[in-house]
């Protein structure tokens, strides 16, 4: 069976609460091949020196969060894990609910395999989400890396994943309906600053956490 890589912190409450919820949906048919993962944070970033951030191509005004560029290395080792050991792997983040087995991926170099309801919107809709489920083998992970180092980085994770696969194709062959990246309240650890979102942010820069906010005492 494919490896499947759960990126998550082990000391985070959020984070935590997700695992909690999600996890039993893995371990009934894939327990042997589960792996939780420590993320990268930004207490790590000091030591992490492989990408170049710019500002962001879809709003230049803005610079990444320390928190982006943490989930940006996180998804990025899981890559160079893939090359190093020449293995296929199913990445997935704390938030990825499975409700649907897994396909086969014999002739898939790669695969978008998650779904998120984004009910915050204008017009809620069901869509692909990119960094919460992804099939890559050795080849794709590859191309990943390469793209990664070899120019500055202007978007997110799951839009660099976006790029080099083409989301377009995947979404239209629809068949993503694997994974739910689910949410609880809002909650969210990753300060993405972006005044569109109505996620709630919990803890700066996933260091530290407000009890108090995250029951709305505060």
């Amino acid at each position: 069976m494919t490896k499947i890589h759960m990126i998550a912190m082990q000391h985070h409450p959020v984070s935590l609460m997700y695992q909690r919820a999600v996890l039993p949906s893995w371990q009934k048919k894939y327990n042997d091949d589960i792996t939780v993962i420590e993320a990268v944070t930004p207490k790590d970033l000091a030591y992490k020196h492989k990408l170049d951030f710019g500002k962001k191509a879809t709003r230049p005004e803005k610079e990444f969060t320390d928190t982006e560029i943490a989930v940006w290395y996180s998804h990025f080792e899981r890559w160079c894990w893939c090359v190093k050991y020449r293995k296929p792997l199913v990445v997935i983040e704390h938030d990825s609910m499975l409700v649907n087995d897994l396909p086969d991926f014999t002739n898939d170099g790669y695969k978008f395999l998650s779904f998120v309801y984004r009910d915050w919107e204008k017009k809620p809709h069901i869509d692909l989400a990119p960094g919460s489920g992804y099939y890559i083998t050795p080849h794709a992970a590859e191309r990943l890396v390469a793209d990664a180092v070899s120019r500055t980085i202007r978007q997110n994770s799951d839009g660099h994943l976006a790029t080099v696969f083409n989301l377009n194709k995947q979404r239209r062959m629809k068949d993503f309906y694997y994974i739910e990246q689910i949410n609880f309240d809002g909650l969210n650890t990753i300060d993405h600053r972006n005044p569109r979102s109505q996620r709630k942010f919990v803890g700066p820069n996933y260091e530290d956490f407000d009890i108090p906010g995250l029951h709305r005492k505060a």
